[in-house]
């Protein structure tokens, strides 16, 4: 019989995701990212993390037995907050090796019509959030663009780790636990509160309103302190779920393992304001881009440690699922077999611009 080879498997496992006509906002569809990326493996042997589906930052061989981690992630679904949110964003993906974000290069695009007024408010925005993380910002290129249409801030960040923490989205083994510290949904919360303020101060009252927009402080976006409590604790792998939400960052991790990822969808934590947010808005908490939250997977013998190490330092995490032979992602919900999509699109780019449900 003729092997069956990884783009087809994960066409047959998965579905092509095939566009009609041209391509709507959000990712690429995944059976085509991972033809894509295949197209960009290269023999240089230092590269130990290259370009692969679902994984979260490249890992580079260097002297010492250490790994430069390296990622790069924009800020495109909003201009609030968006200089905290690059650093936060890139550091978290880093988080997700093992190591510590060290180094920021920026690259700053803004449509015509932006004032200089605009231009230093973001580059005041990028130091302080720089500072609070620790990080160094070491250049990057600054540019007045009609490709935009509002700014854009892209980021490329380094870190380092030591060969014996590295770790990656594909790592997790049968019989791990998936863990979720934090909550599905926390970012893309804190984004409809800002950009969609009055819809859901008319559907939800001010008290809600105001409840959303604090998320953004507590729990808040960033899993770089739970990313490093993970390591340290023995996590086999970690993903952070961006773009796609949750449901798509499951589908990522099972299929960079190789394995089946059984999902209790029931044990998913979600805060009651994201519900209510996303049932007035007519979308689902589990495809909302959800940057505060990080899936781990780390031994059944490890996982109450975990558990008890994220909650000493005020990180809520809970167990939600195991790895077992097989591929895909198996969903449960009150003990029956349930659907958890690999979400192409990220709930918040399926919104109206002016249609609420009540």
């Amino acid at each position: 019989m003729q092997p069956v080879s990884p783009v087809e498997r994960m066409r047959i496992t998965y579905g092509a995701m095939k566009p009609r006509g041209g391509f709507t906002a959000g990712k690429l569809p995944p059976a085509l990212m991972v033809k894509l990326l295949r197209t960009l493996r290269n023999r240089d042997t230092s590269v130990k993390l290259g370009p692969a589906m679902g994984e979260d930052a490249a890992a580079i061989r260097l002297q010492g037995n250490r790994y430069l981690i390296a990622k790069t992630d924009p800020i495109t679904f909003t201009t609030h907050r968006a200089a905290e949110l690059l650093l936060q964003v890139n550091a978290n993906d880093l988080a997700t090796r093992g190591a510590h974000p060290r180094y920021l290069q920026v690259a700053a695009f803004f449509p015509p019509g932006t004032t200089a007024r605009e231009v230093a408010q973001h580059f005041r925005d990028l130091r302080s959030a720089a500072k609070k993380l620790g990080v160094t910002i070491t250049g990057g290129h600054t540019e007045v663009t009609a490709a935009v249409t509002r700014p854009v801030l892209v980021g490329n960040m380094l870190g380092f780790v030591s060969a014996r923490r590295l770790l990656s989205t594909g790592g997790a083994r049968v019989g791990d636990i998936l863990v979720m510290a934090g909550a599905a949904g926390i970012e893309g919360s804190v984004i409809l509160a800002h950009d969609r303020a009055r819809q859901i101060q008319r559907a939800l009252g001010r008290a809600a309103l105001r409840a959303a927009q604090r998320l953004e402080v507590f729990p808040g976006t960033s899993v770089l302190r739970a990313g490093l409590i993970a390591a340290d604790a023995g996590a086999h792998a970690m993903h952070d779920p961006t773009e796609g939400g949750v449901g798509a960052a499951i589908h990522e991790m099972a299929y960079a393992a190789g394995l089946c990822a059984r999902v209790e969808l029931d044990r998913i934590p979600v805060l009651e304001i994201t519900r209510d947010l996303c049932r007035v808005m007519g979308i689902d908490p589990l495809g909302l881009t959800s940057s505060g939250a990080l899936l781990i997977a780390v031994s059944p013998r490890r996982t109450a440690r975990l558990i008890d190490a994220l909650a000493t330092a005020g990180i809520a995490a809970t167990a939600i699922g195991k790895f077992q032979a097989g591929r895909g992602v198996r969903a449960m919900r009150d003990g029956k077999p349930a659907r958890l999509p690999w979400f192409k699109r990220d709930e918040i780019l399926r919104l109206p611009d002016d249609e609420v449900h009540l």
